[in-house]
């Protein structure tokens, strides 16, 4: 990171730290929203037919939630953006991409070392970010632009409207690179549809009506691609003591 982005990322967490106990307060219930969304994903499992995904996962979101909560505490916040085209984050910060992929890495090798709580706790993270990608502000890369009032809107009405749930069809892609531009354009797509429309509080039933689908969609994705990795990386420990076995034998 060049000097001028770390001075400036120094005077922008500055800033965050003066309005932080503000936040915090806001931060309870914006959480809720993103616990709703991983029990969403769980539901759309399980409907789909991922009946062991469901369980596992069903049987760790205290865990997951656990994740996503503090994957928004202190500053970590300022790393939640990421603008597919230039695949840039706030000036001065990390991007959602680069958390995203490294928050995944832990989930795995916390698994792989047997600790599993602090696997989904991870895991929970990634899905923090996932779901931030389809907050148009989060892409756009305009944090004043009606931000903190469309997320106050989201608050107050996600619970209200039964087309902001979905139970199945989830989004199951095979990367994380993919899932988090999967959400990033369609965010930005979203938005540019509806940014003109001069009542905000049509413009943003508008938008979540899509963007909140998709968010539960894609969180079920990136929760059956965490297990489909699970499996695959058990299998390959198993081929490879199996070889290791093998030429011991011949030794």
């Amino acid at each position: 990171m060049k000097t001028i982005e770390k001075s400036y990322s120094f005077v922008f967490k500055n800033v965050l730290r003066a309005v932080n106990p503000l936040k915090k307060k806001v931060m309870t219930t914006e959480c809720e929203v993103h616990q709703f969304i991983n029990n969403q994903a769980l539901h759309i499992l399980r409907s789909d037919g991922f009946e062991e995904e469901y369980a596992l996962f069903s049987n760790y979101i205290e865990d997951i939630n656990s994740g996503g909560i503090w994957a928004d505490q202190d500053f970590k916040s300022s790393n939640h953006f990421y603008n597919p085209y230039n695949c840039k984050g706030l000036y001065g910060n990390s991007n959602a991409m680069r958390e995203c992929i490294l928050y995944y890495t832990k989930a795995l090798n916390s698994y792989f070392k047997g600790n599993i709580k602090n696997s989904m706790f991870y895991l929970g993270a990634v899905n923090h970010l996932i779901q931030d990608m389809t907050v148009p502000q989060h892409v756009n890369l305009k944090l004043l632009d009606n931000h903190r009032k469309y997320e106050l809107w989201v608050i107050e009405e996600y619970t209200k409207h039964d087309i902001f749930k979905s139970y199945n069809d989830g989004i199951y892609l095979d990367t994380i690179k993919e899932f988090i531009d999967f959400n990033s354009k369609s965010a930005i797509k979203t938005y540019e549809r509806h940014e003109n429309e001069p009542n905000s509080c049509k413009k943003f039933y508008n938008i979540t009506c899509v963007q909140l689908v998709i968010a539960q969609k894609t969180t079920a994705g990136i929760m059956k691609k965490f297990h489909k990795d699970i499996l695959k990386i058990k299998r390959d420990i198993i081929n490879r003591d199996n070889i290791i076995n093998k030429i011991g034998t011949k030794l």
